[in-house]
């Protein structure tokens, strides 16, 4: 299992790292594509049936896509910023009625799970597109990792520390002792991050530079939130359809929502952050 794990992040890896070097229109139809397995995955646990989730998929991916190659992204700015920011607070919503259902859970019913698949999927796909727009590969990753370092940070923490569950009945190996390891670690490094490194092009860098550094240390330990909020909205929706994976279409990873499911909230967050410092604060 954790070589078919490894093999398979390396080949992900290796078609990420070549469609950033072919071209920006390689890289937005390389995560056209992993978006919309998502949102395929996603409206399937939903109830929807294969066809017209495929189809569903295909259109909204399709159609932003097209959107991004016309270069109609930097005349959506102020759509970005309310659509986005709609979105960010929908998932602190979720956030906070996952901590207060943490030890029975919570019914998702199928309209619920449908809307907020074709509204969460594509505005974290267009995020993407107009972090990558702005601010190339780089700023991608930095707000990617702020996920990944909480997801890592959490994990390992939660091994050597964790005793109490964070969500018993949702994801019972969440513990609280993993998600404080997480906001610790991820704060540091990004403040060393700034210390350290002159590239305003980070996320975090911006942020800092834009705002007093305890703002931002309150905006970094928001995006935590939500990235715990994505995951923990994936577990419940598994759970209630009795899964253990959105599927199989990534040997030894499940599927592409399970991969992509803690940045889901943090991409349109990161975007509606920018967007009000920049048209509202600049």
């Amino acid at each position: 299992m954790l070589l078919t794990r490894v093999i398979t992040a390396v080949v992900l890896l290796a078609i990420l790292a070549l469609s950033i070097w072919i071209g920006p229109l390689a890289f937005a139809g390389v995560m056209a594509v992993a978006f919309g397995a998502t949102l395929f995955e996603w409206l399937r646990i939903g109830g929807l049936g294969g066809r017209p989730a495929l189809l569903l998929s295909v259109v909204e991916m399709v159609a932003q896509y097209s959107l991004y190659l016309a270069g109609g992204l930097p005349k959506m700015e102020w759509f970005l910023l309310l659509a986005n920011g709609f979105v960010m607070v929908a998932w602190a919503v979720i956030f906070f009625a996952v901590l207060m259902n943490r030890s029975k859970g919570f019914k998702v019913n199928q309209r619920q799970c449908l809307w907020s698949a074709v509204t969460f999927v594509p505005a974290a796909y267009l995020s993407l597109l107009w972090l990558f727009e702005v601010g190339d590969w780089v700023l991608v990753l930095s707000v990617l990792l702020i996920v990944w370092g909480a997801d890592i940070s959490a994990y390992f923490c939660g091994r050597a520390w964790g005793k109490h569950h964070m969500a018993p009945a949702i994801s019972p190996k969440k513990t609280w002792e993993g998600a404080i390891g997480a906001y610790v670690i991820v704060i540091i490094f990004f403040l060393l991050c700034y210390a350290f490194c002159d590239q305003i092009n980070v996320f975090t860098n911006f942020v800092f530079t834009h705002v007093n550094l305890l703002w931002g240390v309150l905006i970094l330990a928001l995006l935590v939130a939500l990235s715990i909020a994505g995951d923990l909205w994936e577990s419940q929706l598994k759970r209630l359809v009795g899964i253990k994976d959105s599927s199989n279409l990534l040997p030894g990873h499940g599927g592409f929502f399970d991969r992509m499911d803690a940045s889901l909230p943090v991409l349109p967050a990161s975007v509606f952050i920018m967007l009000w410092i920049k048209l509202l604060l600049l």
